[in-house]
């Protein structure tokens, strides 16, 4: 039995219900986008519930609303609904395909807003997700569109870090900190060994505490990698430290690097470790253009 009397009833309520449906879920994204107290994950699970509950109640009254169907012949309205099926399945595959894998990204939660991604090569910070696609705006400043799909499909790399037992200062310190850190790999491991570790592990602990004082469970990373000629390497390093240095209230905190590869040219990888990830996309560029400067420079 369909739920209106006329077909006309029907349309009128059905309309009526995707418009209410439509501001609800507005409102409920603009109520969430004012809260500050809800971390931005769970803000976008909750989003997602509502729309996903109303994508469902709607298809419901789309269905059983038309008493119209209801007085069609059995056997037509099987040839009728196969063929609507089948058109509605060629016509919306790939959006339900997007749909359901929404869903799973949902459930297996592999990232958050404002994480640090590499997506299908792109590589950048989640600035927004919906049924059917994310949205990453890469180092680059350039807003790239994936659907659920691909994104499904594809390997996911998080570089966000997320803290365990952050209260802890030398567990924090073994979460954020690469082997390369401590290893012989250090550029600026010489003579003065135990007068830099004892200044970085100074610079940790005030990193620590800020990371307390914002009550933050995540920390953002990003590396990469630069080559530097042998010559005069070591006076370069040392105006690279000099910049970094300068970085660290950008930052939250100062850049690291180490060598990883020796050839006709010697590569080294920067890290940077940062508590907004809006600082990286607006600050990334610039710390990588002055590394240049420093790296190209044929002064003593």
């Amino acid at each position: 039995m369909a739920l209106f009397r006329t077909d006309l009833e029907a349309l009128i309520y059905i309309i009526i219900i995707g418009v209410g449906l439509y501001f609800t879920n507005w409102i409920i994204s603009f109520i969430m986008d004012r809260i500050k107290r809800i971390l931005p994950n769970n803000k976008n699970k909750i989003k997602f519930t509502f729309r996903l509950i109303s994508s469902l109640a709607f298809l419901y009254f789309l269905i059983e609303g038309f008493p119209s169907f209801t007085t069609i012949p059995s056997e037509y309205s099987i040839l009728i609904t196969g063929a609507v099926s089948t058109a509605i399945a060629f016509a919306t595959s790939e959006i339900f395909s997007n749909f359901i894998c929404g869903i799973l990204i949902w459930l297996i939660d592999p990232f958050d807003m404002g994480d640090i991604v590499d997506i299908m090569g792109h590589k950048g910070v989640i600035k927004s997700t919906s049924l059917t696609k994310i949205t990453i705006e890469t180092f680059d400043r350039i807003i790239v569109q994936i659907s659920n799909s691909d994104v499904l499909s594809s390997p996911i790399l998080n570089y966000t870090i997320k803290l365990k037992g952050k209260k802890n200062f030398f567990r924090f310190k073994r979460q954020i900190q690469f082997p390369q850190d401590i290893g012989h790999t250090r550029l600026d491991m010489d003579i003065y060994n135990d007068e830099i570790r004892k200044k970085e592990e100074i610079e940790l602990r005030d990193f620590h505490n800020l990371v307390m004082e914002k009550d933050r469970s995540e920390i953002f990373s990003f590396t990469f990698s630069m080559r530097i000629p042998y010559k005069r390497f070591r006076i370069k390093v040392d105006k690279i430290e000099e910049l970094c240095k300068e970085y660290k209230d950008i930052f939250d905190y100062s850049p690291k690097f180490h060598i990883f590869n020796f050839s006709n040219e010697i590569s080294v990888k920067f890290r940077i470790l940062t508590l907004d990830s809006d600082k990286l996309l607006k600050h990334k560029a610039e710390f990588a253009n002055n590394l240049y400067k420093i790296i190209l420079t044929n002064e003593v």
